[in-house]
């Protein structure tokens, strides 16, 4: 079994079994009143000192999720994306929102190989390359992929990922 095969196994193991329903919280209100954790950057420079790991994400039964962890030794959850679209990271300490820009490559449901999204001063690019064979019911395989990141002042960065698609 591969060190991807073993994380992969590892987060659907540990963070799809404590999935609940969250009633009829609005997720926008979900994200706002989650508490702060201790923030390890992911870098010193300019862009990546903004951002941090992502706490464990949990889905509701039906509902499926990308996951995309930092691509070293660690390897840190450091985006989130669900299957309506919406999706977050972990930007100046807080759980942030961010809205989905453009979309193409199909993968499946409201997943793509290639999107960008927005924050107040972010824009990122998230590409992934999925498995050749694709299905949902085992979680799909992304063996690679990037999170490119822009701020306003022009500084920029870039993240290898590798990832998962699950669904609970």
């Amino acid at each position: 079994m591969t060190k991807f095969n073993r994380l992969a196994l590892c987060v659907l193991a540990f963070s799809l079994p404590a999935c609940t329903s969250t009633g009829s919280t609005p997720p926008e209100s979900r994200v706002a009143n989650k508490p702060q954790m201790a923030v390890q950057p992911l870098g010193s420079d300019e862009v990546l000192s903004r951002f941090s790991v992502l706490p464990a994400q949990s889905l509701a039964a039906g509902e499926c999720g990308l996951f995309l962890w930092l691509k070293r030794d660690d390897a840190p959850l450091v985006f989130f994306q669900k299957s309506d679209g919406s999706a977050v990271m972990m930007i100046d300490g807080v759980e942030s929102p961010m809205r989905r820009m453009s979309q193409k490559g199909r993968i499946a449901l409201e997943y793509f190989e290639s999107q960008s999204f927005e924050t107040a001063d972010l824009a990122l690019d998230v590409t992934v390359t999925p498995e050749a064979k694709r299905s949902l019911q085992q979680g799909l395989k992304l063996p690679s992929g990037m999170v490119s990141i822009e701020t306003a002042d022009g500084w920029s960065a870039v993240l290898p990922v590798i990832g998962l698609i699950g669904c609970k």
